[in-house]
């Protein structure tokens, strides 16, 4: 859910929330706590008693003049009004009885002195109904005047007002309390929402920022969601793997230049050192025979060509290496060319006693390809197995495989091998398993490196397979036309 979508949901959230809570807790809690005071406030509310207590008072009353008509002492008994109670609390009225201006009998709900000072005294509200004592609060429903014998009766039907206002304050109170409640319920619960959506993933990318200040590249951010928070935050974390991978390559490339440098200048050492020791002694005169000075000169010789080729195979791997090196791609049939390539070996590998095959039956399978790039990959990988032969006669397989967007490319030697240890770092630079570094074999040590980035130029792959003095198979990968 996008911010935008959660502040317009939280808008809403804090006008409806607190509505539904408080018609929720108003009644649900309000039935429980306030029944009794709830059941008042509809009966004492003086606009619903006055519908609600005529027709029961005027029921009351008949039944009070009747009763006078055919027995008056019944009036006086005060069993008899007693029985009256259960339906006037019904509409929430009280009754009270005075004889002679004395109180004989008050309903327990009216049995207060504000109420019982304050009524009409005999005659002074005869059959007036529902008269207002608005300065003491309550409201005499009826009043009916008695005579019987002697003495002067007055029954009152009445409703106390100012309880009623009590209770509906208390009300007004507990709504006003719930419906705050409601509103801080709701806004701690957005507050909550929004700290978590946002000011949470904003404390995360400080501290991220804090740890990238100071160095460390390795402090990891947790995913928080799919809003924009969380789209910033994977972002911040694509940056810092990305700042992590350039820091771990400039380590590694600044490794490397100084490891380059240190091999550069050792096998740049020992031919100078040796032409150096050929020259002083020809100055001083070591080489007396022509046969010696054509032997010391052809040395040098051979020497110079060998640092002209380290230099040029390291000019050529630092212009690929930086993406420098231009590409003659077209579209060539593979098996063809192999098959020149063999035709074209097949002479050096007979002078050193050893064979070359080429194992294809397909007739045509075309790729994409540059030329002399790729002859240059198959004579580098030739060249390291007539170097690395075993006492047994070379035998150099060709063997290619065909998929569907790529061909796969086998040169299969049954020379000494490579060992497990050796094997995943024979593609790095200046790399050699002979850790002497003895030139006495030759070779820059840049050829399987050099093989590879012009293999990654050309969208494909190239690995190593190899079993001590079984063999070693370089296989390398091209894409199909």
């Amino acid at each position: 859910m996008s911010i935008r979508t959660r502040l317009i949901l939280s808008y809403i959230g804090m006008i409806l929330i607190p509505m539904i809570l408080i018609y929720l807790f108003y009644g649900m809690l309000g039935s429980l706590v306030f029944n009794d005071e709830l059941n008042y406030y509809e009966k004492a509310n003086p606009v619903k008693l006055m519908g609600r207590s005529v027709y029961k008072g005027e029921k009351i009353l008949r039944k009070l003049n009747i009763d006078y008509i055919n027995n008056k002492e019944k009036l006086k008994d005060i069993n008899y009004l007693k029985s009256f109670d259960k339906e006037l609390d019904e509409v929430f009225l009280g009754m009270v009885v005075k004889e002679n201006g004395e109180t004989k009998y008050v309903s327990d709900i009216l049995n207060e002195e504000r109420i019982l000072t304050n009524i009409p005294d005999f005659g002074e509200n005869a059959d007036m109904q529902y008269d207002t004592i608005e300065k003491h609060g309550f409201v005499v429903g009826a009043q009916r005047d008695f005579i019987i014998d002697d003495s002067n009766m007055s029954i009152y039907l009445i409703a106390d007002v100012l309880e009623g206002r009590t209770i509906i304050k208390k009300i007004e109170i507990y709504t006003l309390a719930i419906a705050t409640l409601a509103v801080l319920i709701v806004a701690f619960g957005l507050t909550f929402s929004m700290y978590r959506g946002i000011i949470k993933p904003i404390e995360k990318l400080k501290n991220g920022t804090s740890q990238i200040k100071k160095g460390n590249l390795d402090h990891n951010i947790e995913e928080h969601g799919n809003d924009e928070m969380g789209e910033l935050i994977r972002d911040f974390e694509d940056m810092r793997l990305r700042l992590r991978h350039a820091r771990d390559m400039h380590i590694k490339y600044e490794a490397n230049r100084k490891n380059l440098i240190s091999n550069i200048s050792h096998d740049l050492k020992t031919p100078i050192m040796s032409i150096k020791g050929y020259i002083e002694g020809i100055k001083d005169g070591v080489a007396k025979s022509p046969e010696k000075m054509d032997k010391y000169i052809n040395t040098i010789y051979d020497k110079t060509n060998h640092m002209e080729n380290l230099i040029n195979e390291l000019f050529l791997f630092s212009k690929l290496d930086l993406n420098k090196v231009d590409f003659d791609f077209q579209t060539i049939d593979i098996v063809k060319y192999l098959k020149y390539c063999v035709e074209d070996l097949s002479f050096d590998m007979e002078k050193t006693g050893g064979i070359i095959e080429f194992n294809q039956k397909n007739e045509e399978i075309m790729v994409i390809a540059d030329l002399q790039k790729l002859q240059r990959i198959i004579l580098n990988i030739i060249q390291n197995s007539m170097k690395y032969k075993s006492e047994k006669n070379l035998v150099v397989e060709i063997n290619i495989k065909e998929y569907e967007d790529l061909v796969k490319i086998e040169i299969k030697d049954n020379g000494k091998g490579i060992s497990k240890e050796d094997l995943p770092y024979i593609f790095d630079r200046f790399y050699r398993a002979d850790k002497s570094r003895n030139t006495s074999i030759g070779g820059s040590g840049l050829g399987l490196a050099i093989s590879k980035e012009i293999i990654k130029a050309h969208g494909g792959d190239i690995w190593a397979e190899s079993e001590i003095n079984e063999g070693t198979s370089i296989f390398f990968s091209i894409r199909k036309c």
